[in-house]
């Protein structure tokens, strides 16, 4: 039941709640999470073989990517090109819908969920330079994006990064920093959601440990916030 405080003219008035405290809000936020899930759980597999194929490459790539257009297909620097507008703002200043199709072409996905009146269309692209399962997912609502997750891309790397640089890991890194030191991510998602820039990094080449061994680093509004790591060594 709403609150209700009164007022210098001696009426009861209503006291609305901040967004962040309705239900409807993290409804939305579970959608945007449910979503990066979804990218994330699918990663393992694909990156792993994607680098197993690229480390016997006669070239030996660093661990930035190529940004050079190879037949048409969506390239690291294009990802990094989709700008994102607010999700509470309706997404105002994001990509638009129409011209990411004109740019990389008809998806190979879509799907859409209406929440509190708010609808969120959900597209995928899978010609992606990258390995097996490369796929671009880009979160829109009235057309405007807000949230961009990359799988799958072609990295190798090579320092190994061990448990103990994890354990190193320190809240409040740049993720410039962070990146300049142990290279990009092999699959990325970020959003933008009530003002708050969100980025969860995710790390399954050259990392040291038993087989699978990766590990997740997030950055709130560009700054680690947080870390998870399974089977490093």
């Amino acid at each position: 039941m709403a609150k209700k405080v009164m007022g210098a003219d001696g009426k009861q008035y209503k006291v609305k709640k901040p967004f962040y405290k309705r239900v409807w809000f993290w409804v939305l936020v579970i959608i945007v999470v449910a979503a990066i899930g979804g990218g994330l759980n699918n990663k393992g597999k694909s990156s792993s073989e994607s680098t197993e194929k690229t480390a016997v490459s006669k070239t030996d790539k660093s661990s930035s990517s190529t940004s050079k257009k190879d037949s048409g297909k969506i390239t690291r620097a294009d990802f990094d090109s989709i700008t994102l507008g607010d999700l509470m703002q309706n997404g105002n200043g994001g990509a638009k819908l129409d011209d990411l199709k004109a740019k990389f072409g008809n998806p190979s996905s879509t799907s859409s969920s209406t929440t509190n009146g708010v609808k969120t269309d959900l597209v995928t692209w899978t010609n992606v330079e990258g390995g097996w399962g490369a796929n671009v997912i880009v979160s829109f609502t009235d057309g405007n994006a807000f949230s961009k997750n990359l799988t799958g891309f072609k990295l190798s790397r090579k320092q190994k990064i061990t448990l103990a640089d994890f354990n190193a890991f320190q809240d409040g890194t740049k993720y410039t920093d962070f990146t300049s030191k142990w290279g990009q991510p092999d699959y990325y998602n970020e959003s933008l959601i009530g003002g708050q820039k969100n980025v969860v990094s995710g790390y399954t080449s050259g990392v040291k440990g038993d087989l699978g061994s990766n590990f997740n680093v997030t950055f709130t509004n560009d700054a680690l916030s947080g870390k998870t790591q399974s089977n490093m060594k």
